[in-house]
């Protein structure tokens, strides 16, 4: 009954918070100054616990504390806490007051005695204050696990009698442990509690995506369902980030049942009031038992994340039907099963009725519009908290938004240091391999970047000499040194080796590809090979290595001495990308060419996690080199990729169709990837994942074909914005998929879909820079040119011919100063007084 009652009371507080804010200090009072004469009778009340915090002084950082300790004191009111304070200055209590440092902690007291002392620099504001409150109440019932067998003793210990929540939290004192400790004082009767700070906990006992999560997690243990006997409990983890609505809505889901039959009238069901998700088990009278069973499972393995609904569409009416979908006629290819996100109309129907791979496609699909809808409310908070600004001056710039997102973090650039014009010069020859930052101290880019050389340098660190290669030079405050080393753009990084420039870096703008790029030019390019065994540690040895996927080898005799001057050449440029190895004895040329089907000479692209195509050998002249270069850069690409944000540039610019394989597994990758390493088609194969929650492979099949289900296979004609959808998911052999491909490219086949061309402009005309510079240059240009008309008119009415000595009245002088030289500077002849 007491459980009950603290659950209403909950519920009711949580209703009030979603709604409004939590804290109006003037509307809920104060603290209460307590007078020394009523001290013993304040901290012997009834109260749960009791909040003291002896005042000494006024200092200026007191101020937040004192204020949060108001606000705390609010809402705890609700869960019997009291808060006060004594002025030791006024009013002082002497067994407290005269203790040095009192005024540095907050003390908790039960029963007349402390129970605990909470240091000041812990209380920063009001979550961590009503988070280390909660801790103390509640160190009884919720335990603090220290490792995985602590965890399998709850599980034990409960199992056939009551569920677990379990929470990864980063630290007592945070709004998600709050949050946390909330539900664990007003469900307390009905689930065990617990939680762990370190992750290690949750990833040794093999908890559901324990190793991928970087946020405080929770998960439910569901020990109540099992037997007795039993070892593990089923679990359900919750995928959104911690919140108090949230986590409620998941707590009440957790009573609904696995499943219901669809209401014949048309009703609401249970979930659709909660606002879950919903899965339809779709069947007729036939196979309604089979389907029960499914929706059975289906219900105990989505407990929490989506209701399961059995419709059988011998029982329901037609109305009911289109009341789903418009394509009434799929629905009744039964048994299938359908999904429907709370608050779309789309119908998402799956392509398997098997429960293991059903569960895990639901889960993604789920999860992913939950995290996409859970974004979107955390940004739409924080623009309305800090840009209380209209739509129109908010930076959409997302590098610029991140960068002012982060502007107070440390970067530590110890490890590549700012160069001047006197440094530069010298650090070139002292060091054999200099990669040298050319930036913009006030362009978020290059902010940005900076970000990622700091790491970068970190990695590339020599204990033995206690430096990296990196350097950077501020351009806008060493202009000269810029100018002199052709920089025209931000950031951009160029390498110079034993004080000679190279070439320049033209990788991604991240930690792991600069580090590998770098780790790759301490290497030699290329390096000779003697024998078999140096040929495969070559490859094996130091792709395994991590820097880079792909080794190139030349194979060559000894006559051909064109061939590997060219591709000695080739190699150099290529430097930082690959390994590349040379191979100069034709014996031995021959045999490793046996093993990749090449001849000799000849060029052979090796790349080690390709399944579908792990090596290529090149078939055209290998000594002109431009054809050389672009055949490893192409050859290096996998031939049937997963499409990322990363390397989707590098397929984009082949202006090829891309066919895509959403959500495929086992055969269906497999045979995808076959017909894509024929290489028969002037298309790109690749596939996107939308099982995982860093993937975008389920939003853009969303984009792309919003009714579809998985795998789909669709082409997109990024020139036109045609999209294409496989209509035969059950059927991907090559006939099949060529044919399609083929119509598609000729125009047989029509798209289902037409992507929308997107302009980024200007929000409004006043904002249309570009535009104002261009007007500018136009008219300053029709000065000019009238000037220059007037000028001629002028001139050749007066007979003036300039003499060929005579000076301009501006002039460029190049002179040395302190820095490496100075920019151009205009001098202007004047008249001396």
């Amino acid at each position: 009954m007491a459980g009950c009652l603290k659950a209403s009371v909950f519920i009711c507080l949580v209703t009030f918070l979603v709604t409004c804010t939590l804290v109006a200090t003037k509307e809920f009072g104060v603290v209460n100054t307590v007078p020394s004469a009523e001290f013993e009778g304040f901290i012997g009340s009834p109260s749960t616990l009791t909040a003291v915090y002896f005042y000494k002084r006024q200092l200026q950082r007191l101020k937040n504390f004192l204020q949060a300790f108001n606000s705390t004191a609010s809402f705890m009111k609700l869960y019997q806490v009291q808060f006060g304070r004594v002025n030791c200055d006024i009013d002082p209590v002497a067994t407290y007051c005269d203790k040095p440092d009192v005024d540095q902690s907050v003390f908790i007291f039960r029963n007349d005695h402390v129970a605990a002392k909470l240091a000041l620099d812990t209380m920063y504001d009001k979550d961590s204050i009503a988070s280390n409150i909660f801790q103390v109440m509640l160190s009884s019932e919720v335990p603090v696990l220290q490792s995985w067998i602590d965890l399998s003793h709850q599980e034990q210990r409960y199992m056939g009698d009551k569920d677990i929540i379990f929470s990864w939290q980063k630290a007592i004192g945070t709004y998600e442990h709050r949050v946390f400790m909330e539900f664990a004082f007003a469900y307390g009767s009905t689930y065990k509690f617990a939680f762990a700070t370190n992750k290690k906990v949750a990833e040794d006992a093999e908890l559901r995506d324990a190793k991928m999560v970087k946020e405080p997690a929770l998960w439910v243990l569901h020990c109540s369902e099992e037997e007795k006997t039993a070892k593990t409990c089923r679990q359900t983890r919750f995928r959104l980030p911690i919140v108090l609505s949230d986590v409620l809505a998941f707590l009440r889901s957790l009573k609904t049942p696995y499943y219901v039959d669809m209401p014949l009238n048309q009703e609401l069901t249970p979930y659709e009031s909660m606002k879950l998700d919903l899965v339809y088990v779709v069947t007729d009278n036939s196979n309604e038992h089979e389907a029960r069973e499914m929706a059975d499972k289906l219900g105990k393995a989505l407990r929490g994340q989506a209701g399961v609904i059995l419709l059988n569409i011998d029982v329901v009416s037609e109305a009911t039907l289109e009341s789903l979908a418009t394509d009434t006629e799929r629905l009744k290819e039964v048994p299938v099963v359908v999904a429907q996100i709370n608050g779309q109309d789309n119908l998402h129907f799956m392509h398997h009725f098997n429960e293991g791979p059903l569960v895990e496609d639901l889960e993604v699909l789920i999860s992913e519009h939950r995290q996409t809808a859970a974004e979107r409310k955390r940004v739409t908070q924080e623009n309305e908290e800090e840009f209380d600004v209209p739509e129109e001056e908010i930076q959409d710039d997302v590098v610029a938004e991140a960068v002012y997102r982060s502007r107070y973090a440390q970067l530590d650039l110890t490890y590549a240091p700012a160069l001047t014009d006197k440094t530069f010069p010298a650090t070139l020859k002292e060091k054999p391999l200099v990669v040298v930052v050319f930036y913009l101290s006030w362009d978020p880019r290059s902010a940005a970047f900076l970000g990622s050389c700091s790491e970068a340098s970190l990695a590339l660190k020599d204990d033995t000499s206690n430096s990296s290669p990196l350097a950077r030079v501020a351009c806008d405050d060493w202009p000269d040194v810029c100018q002199l080393n052709n920089v025209s753009s931000y950031p951009v990084t160029k390498v110079f080796r034993d004080g000679q420039y190279l070439k320049d870096y033209t990788g991604m703008l991240d930690t792991t590809a600069l580090v590998n790029f770098v780790k790759l030019l301490q290497l030699p390019a290329p390096v000779e090979l003697k024998s078999v065994e140096e040929v495969t540690n070559f490859r094996e040895d130091l792709l395994s290595a991590g820097a880079t996927n792909t080794a190139v080898l030349g194979l060559m005799g000894q006559d051909d001495q064109a061939e590997v001057e060219t591709f000695t050449s080739a190699a150099r440029e290529l430097q930082g990308d690959f390994l590349l190895g040379l191979v100069k004895d034709k014996a031995l040329a021959q045999e490793v060419g046996a093993m990749y089907g090449s001849s000799v000479p000849g060029v052979v692209v090796v790349k080690k996690d390709d399944k579908y195509q792990p090596f290529k050998p090149f078939s055209g002249k290998i000594f002109h080199k431009p054809s050389l270069v672009k055949f490893i850069r192409l050859a290096s690409l996998p031939i049937f990729p997963e499409l990322t944000p990363k390397n989707f540039p590098s397929f984009f610019i082949q202006d090829k169709p891309f066919v895509i394989l959403f959500g495929g597994r086992g055969e269906e990758l497999e045979s995808i990837g076959q017909i894509a390493a024929t290489e028969e088609l002037p298309v790109i194969f690749c596939q996107m994942n939308v099982f995982s929650p860093t993937s975008l492979g389920a939003e853009l099949l969303q984009h792309y074909v919003p009714d579809a289900g998985l795998p789909a296979l669709v082409m997109v004609k990024h020139k036109t914005g045609g999209v294409f959808e496989y209509p035969y998911p059950d059927d991907l052999s090559k006939e099949k998929v060529t044919g399609w491909v083929r119509g598609c490219e000729n125009g047989d086949i029509l798209a289902n879909n037409e992507l929308q061309e997107e302009k980024w402009g200007p929000m409004m005309p006043g904002y249309d820079f570009l535009a104002f510079i261009d007007a500018e240059g136009d008219s300053a240009k029709q000065k000019t040119e009238a000037h220059h008309h007037h000028k001629v008119e002028h001139d050749e009415s007066e007979g003036y011919e300039p003499e060929e000595d005579e000076v301009p009245e501006e002039e460029e002088v190049p002179t040395e100063g302190s820095r490496l030289s100075k920019p151009d500077v205009k001098v202007h002849k004047h008249n001396e007084l």
